[in-house]
């Protein structure tokens, strides 16, 4: 069970270190991401104020042009010329400053017509324009095709007042080399459209999955380009994924947390074999403690915890027990004759034919020298008991052979019966040892 919980304490521990392990890396991860993406950004909008400023320096170049002399064909190759130069302009037209409906003068790619939508814009626009005195800026236009644009305007001064105007591909804010990463999306809207879906540009670059937005943070910048004259607000975000983890920095952190199941591993081998050697001295040392020696039957301390106990039991069962108490007849002259350790070899022989003859739920126990203790649980009769002592007296007198000598003993044994001799563990020991002093004889020899 201790082992279970070390090895359920170690599992988690390891996980949760591997989990910060590989936290820290995707945090420095995303670190170099978000920097590299301020960088990216700030070029980005930097690139994109600079397109608008020039827009403006082309309109205003037209209107320059257009305040200096009367709509003709020079101004149509004037423009022509300036489309041709800025490829994000679709077409330039002149106004006239009463009516948004009445060009003065267009450019070859200026349409005929305009839809309703188109001249209500254009009206709005043309009113800011005359009303500020400077470039505006108009909402977006939808031509279709899946393109968007937007209209810049300014007023004409001098000789010939009105209004010049162009149409701006939106697309074109975007350079060439400010391709999105994977996972980001670019945004833009006029300021007082309130960025509610009338967007200027949108662009996207792939999706990212549900796990990987759950587990990835979204970056996000939005800033205003174009100054006062072109209020147009720009957002830029990158939703992270596992394509901007390093692969090196993975293969790094996967062989810390190999590393680090290999130290616990080697950790818990070690303690489990600390505790199983701890467990097998504690084991040993109780065994020493309850057993005799020299036999390795049950000493006294072992003897009277298992009387105890069964007298526990038998008081709630109602059966009987019996104690017998053995005393060997004539082994003192066997040490004298022979030496003490052909004595010992005997009591090793007369432990193992006393296990041999008891059953397995029976105990027998050396209290010392030449005597031994039996304990006979669920005692139905004497009877059983006498036969008992007989198969005892029996294979203790058989002959012991230890190497070339030939040793003959007897036994006397003494039975106490719990409850009818004692309640009490000494009782019963007095009443056993008193009933085998009593019909002690040593008719065997050592010879």
């Amino acid at each position: 069970m201790r082992m279970r919980l070390v090895y359920l304490t170690c599992t988690l521990l390891w996980l949760v270190m591997s989990a910060l392990i590989g936290m820290s890396f995707v945090s420095r991860s995303v670190f170099n991401a978000e920097q590299g993406f301020n960088v990216f950004d700030t070029h980005l909008f930097e690139q994109m104020g600079q397109k608008l400023q020039a827009n403006e320096v082309v309109l205003a170049s037209y209107a320059a042009f257009c305040a200096q002399a009367k709509p003709d064909a020079g101004e149509r190759v004037f423009a022509n010329r300036l489309l041709s130069d800025n490829h994000q302009i679709a077409a330039m037209f002149r106004l006239d400053q009463r009516s948004p409906a009445q060009l003065l003068h267009k450019s070859d790619a200026m349409p005929n017509g305009w839809s309703q939508d188109s001249l209500a814009v254009l009206q709005r626009l043309q009113r800011q324009a005359l009303d500020n005195q400077e470039t505006a800026v108009s909402l977006p236009l939808y031509p279709g095709k899946g393109r968007t644009d937007y209209l810049l305007a300014r007023a004409i001064g001098g000789s010939q007042p009105g209004i010049v105007a162009m149409v701006v591909h939106a697309d074109s804010l975007i350079p060439a080399q400010g391709l999105l990463p994977a996972g980001g999306s670019l945004r833009m809207w006029h300021q007082n459209s309130g960025a509610k879906g009338d967007w200027m540009l949108q662009r996207s670059t792939g999706m990212r999955s549900s796990f990987e937005t759950f587990l990835f943070p979204r970056l996000s910048f939005t800033r205003q380009i174009g100054g006062i004259a072109q209020p147009l607000m720009v957002q830029i975000s990158w939703q992270l994924g596992f394509s901007e983890i390093n692969s090196l920095e993975c293969l790094v952190a996967v062989l810390l947390s190999l590393a680090l199941l290999m130290i616990m591993l080697v950790g818990v081998s070690s303690y489990a074999r600390f505790l199983a050697g701890s467990q097998e001295r504690e084991l040993r040392l109780f065994y020493m403690a309850n057993h005799d020696r020299l036999t390795n039957l049950a000493n006294r301390n072992l003897f009277y915890d298992r009387l105890h106990h069964a007298i526990s039991r038998l008081n709630r069962n109602g059966r009987n027990l019996a104690v017998l108490f053995l005393d060997m007849d004539r082994f003192k002259p066997v040490n004298d004759t022979f030496g003490h350790a052909t004595g010992d070899r005997v009591l090793q022989m007369i432990a193992a034919r006393l296990k041999l003859e008891l059953r397995v739920e029976d105990t027998v126990a050396r209290l010392g020298g030449d005597e031994f203790v039996v304990l006979l649980e669920d005692v139905e009769s004497k009877e059983e008991v006498n036969l008992v002592v007989e198969r005892l007296k029996q294979a203790v007198e058989l002959p012991y052979e230890v190497e070339e000598n030939r040793v003959r003993l007897g036994v006397s044994i003494g039975v106490a019966y719990y409850p009818e001799d004692g309640v009490l563990i000494e009782e019963l020991l007095q009443v056993a040892d008193r009933k085998m002093y009593g019909e002690k004889n040593e008719p065997a020899l050592a010879v």
